[in-house]
């Protein structure tokens, strides 16, 4: 009990929030893949089995589409494990102390759809039967693959919520645009969720949900200049936003890292010389 004890609360939170993400991208690009070819498939396939058995092209398309469907199932079950210092969502929520009982619930479907049993009987950590007789095979139909990886999603999402704050939301958005367009290896596009580049509005809205729900260190004091002057100005650094004269202005590039002037001569008005990140 004392070493589990010791694994939480050694384990850097954004580092693991981050690479269990970057596990729940992989299935998600897998899933957009097999979708995808079993489409192809189908597309082949004719009445005809003597001509599909014979047709290369299909074989090899359902075979890929095996490999994948196995992935998955192996993916989901291992992030479903009761497990501390691996990527499952038990260690996530022991970290966060939130949301356990969604890893609960996401635990028992997996299954109770029979994944786990799928993994250990055909695809890893497999368990030999004491006879031909006694091997099973367990299919894992459509809906239910479906339902399970909607559900690692939505519980990814939440504990990005938990560990990000109110920008997550706006992040999965961008993150999404990019799902049928995957880096190499796939997990890193979604590693790297909380550097995407949001828009001017976004980060206004994020800046606004931010304040109102009393995170820590949103606004800070930063010394600059207003035409000439010595001034200092309250800055919300993270999101690349100014406070001045009660309004909101926000700057195309961010983090802020330093704020060198501000002229509002009408020679140069509005001119902020704030570079970025």
């Amino acid at each position: 009990m004392a070493n589990k004890k010791l694994k939480v609360h050694q384990a850097d939170l954004d580092h693991l929030v981050s690479n269990l993400r970057g596990e729940v991208g992989e299935v998600i690009v897998t899933w957009t893949l097999w979708r995808r070819l079993r489409v192809q498939a189908d597309v082949l396939r004719t009445p005809d089995v003597r001509a599909d058995m014979a047709n290369h092209q299909l074989t090899v398309l359902d075979l890929l589409c095996s490999k994948l469907h196995d992935e998955m199932v192996a993916r989901l079950s291992e992030l479903a494990e009761r497990k501390l210092g691996q990527l499952t969502f038990h260690f996530a929520v022991a970290k966060l102390q939130k949301l356990q009982a969604e890893a609960a619930h996401f635990e028992k479907t997996v299954r109770r759809f029979g994944l786990a049993e799928k993994r250990n009987k055909d695809i890893s950590h497999k368990m030999l039967p004491e006879s031909w007789d006694d091997h099973e095979y367990r299919h894992i139909p459509y809906r239910s693959m479906v339902h399970c990886l909607a559900l690692a999603v939505r519980l990814m999402k939440a504990i990005d919520r938990a560990h990000l704050g109110p920008s997550a939301p706006y992040l999965w958005r961008e993150v999404r645009k990019k799902r049928y367009e995957p880096m190499t290896p796939p997990r890193v596009s979604y590693m790297l969720l909380p550097y995407m580049r949001l828009s001017e509005s976004t980060r206004a809205r994020i800046i606004q949900e931010e304040t109102d729900e009393g995170k820590r260190v949103v606004w800070s004091e930063m010394t600059t200049t207003v035409d000439g002057r010595g001034a200092r100005v309250l800055a919300a650094k993270e999101w690349g936003g100014l406070l001045l004269g009660g309004q909101l202005i926000m700057l195309p590039e961010y983090p802020l890292q330093k704020l060198d002037a501000i002229r509002t001569s009408p020679s140069a008005e509005g001119e902020i010389d704030a570079p970025g990140a």
